[in-house]
């Protein structure tokens, strides 16, 4: 019996392997229906073939292999005829009946067929193989073919045998005159290519983040030693009537007109900011009815921040002239910092996202939660299926699928990195117009599954 464990083993994955498939199948038993006749044994495939590839099956190939089986690396013409094969043999070699599964005489015409149907609807889809190549080369045309008829012709002299037009961007007019360029190309030259009008899939967004706090931060230039080059420059306007300054400024901050007409070059405004740290600024001109000021410290403010004005001359102002208080300050943009093994909640709702929150000793309240543009997106995730945000930038693992929500486990945070790398990488999600981006890699634009 120990001799034939590892066969049984196999047995057992491949035949859960092969129960995956049936349901997958099932399950869509009324969309396949829908499917051309024609195509419905190579829409079943793809179902099984989908199943397969979720999977990772390195292990299982390594332990077939070594018993001298299929390894199903080439199993794309008939995956259930390929699976089914390698259990009728492991079951003829530990005695065990083979339960129906299809003979191997059987497996072989079905993989004929497969690779007989794989060959029909490639060349159907991308016409007959030319005779100086295996391959066919396919092009996805820029938005300059639509003007340019020399770079169409060019590239169907050079071997183009499909031009892929790619609808998710120009529009009709452009597309229109991409495929004039081409049929003109082709009477000059003799030449024939398909055309593919490839139209733009859904774009799965991110939703929208709750607001951050209404924190207003300025600090100074530094060298590399951390010694200020240039002090952080502050434009102090009125609450009630804020100016734009004409220059740059590190911070504009509101505070009430009185006072501020009160200022003049040399004062000193001294508070505490809002970590509680002791800072000043020194007023430094005068800008109609504005002042700017400078400061040499990294300073955090936020409404309601108490001002203490001290003239130039050391003398205080009266009373109820030298303090004030920082008016209204704007909602910073929210941000999720995602680190490798973080979870990252996606929700159907329209709740808001928000980064996760913890005590203050560090340990997790809650994770990190976002949601989705089309919630019925999480209809179709499955635990231990990848996700991945930005074109794979962010990636990790579905863990758990909720009526409401999926849990993530971050697993990659830039696209330069592998998942197996040790070191914690992080990423920033902040938000944009049309749902969230990562900080300096641009706008999130889709989830992606694998």
């Amino acid at each position: 019996m120990k001799e034939t464990e590892p066969l049984h083993l196999l047995i057992e994955e491949l035949t859960d392997l092969r129960d995956e498939m049936i349901r997958q199948e099932a399950a869509l038993g009324e969309r396949l229906r829908e499917i051309c006749p024609e195509h419905h044994d190579s829409a079943r495939n793809l179902v099984h073939y989908m199943v397969l590839r979720r999977r990772d099956v390195r292990d299982l190939q390594e332990r077939l292999t070594v018993h001298g089986l299929s390894s199903l690396g080439r199993a794309e013409a008939d995956v259930l005829g390929a699976v089914d094969a390698v259990l009728h043999v492991l079951n003829r070699l530990v005695g065990k009946p083979t339960n129906g599964a299809h003979p191997v005489q059987a497996r072989e015409v079905a993989t004929l067929r497969g690779w007989d149907l794989l060959e029909k609807n490639t060349e159907a889809l991308l016409g007959p193989s030319p005779k100086d190549r295996n391959v066919r080369i396919m092009v996805t045309m820029p938005s300059s073919a639509a003007l340019d008829f020399g770079l169409v012709r060019d590239l169907l002299l050079r071997g183009m045998n499909c031009m892929r037009v790619n609808c998710a961007h120009d529009g009709p007019e452009q597309w229109s005159a991409m495929i004039s360029n081409l049929k003109r190309a082709m009477l000059e030259t003799g030449h024939h290519c398909r055309i593919h009008m490839d139209l733009g899939g859904p774009k799965l967004r991110t939703g929208i983040l709750e607001p951050g706090p209404a924190v207003l931060k300025y600090r100074p230039k530094r060298d590399a030693y951390g010694r200020v080059i240039f002090p952080a420059r502050i434009f102090l306007t009125s609450s009630r009537n804020p100016e734009t300054p004409s220059i740059g400024a590190d911070a504009r901050v509101p505070v009430p007109a009185q006072w501020l007409a009160k200022l003049a070059p040399g004062d000193q405004i001294k508070f505490k900011d809002a970590r509680g740290a002791s800072r000043s600024m020194r007023v430094t001109e005068v800008d109609g009815k504005n002042r700017w000021a400078e400061s040499a410290f990294t300073s955090y403010l936020v409404p309601g921040l108490l001002l203490h004005a001290i003239s130039a001359k050391g003398s205080r102002h009266a009373r109820k002239k030298a303090l004030a208080k920082v008016g209204s300050l704007p909602n910073q943009p929210q941000s999720i910092l995602l680190r490798r093994g973080d979870f990252l909640n996606v929700l159907r709702s329209s709740a808001l996202g928000r980064p996760a929150a913890y005590d203050r000793q560090g340990h997790l309240l809650s994770p990190a939660r976002i949601g989705v543009a089309q919630p019925d997106f999480l209809d179709h995730v499955l635990v231990g299926e990848k996700i991945k945000l930005d074109d794979g930038k962010i990636g990790g693992v579905i863990r758990a699928v909720e009526d409401d929500i999926i849990k993530v486990e971050i697993g990659r945070t830039s696209a330069q990195e592998p998942l197996d790398v040790a070191e914690a990488q992080a990423c920033r999600i902040v938000p944009t117009a049309g749902g969230t981006r990562q900080a300096g890699e641009g706008q999130f634009r889709q989830l992606v599954r694998h």
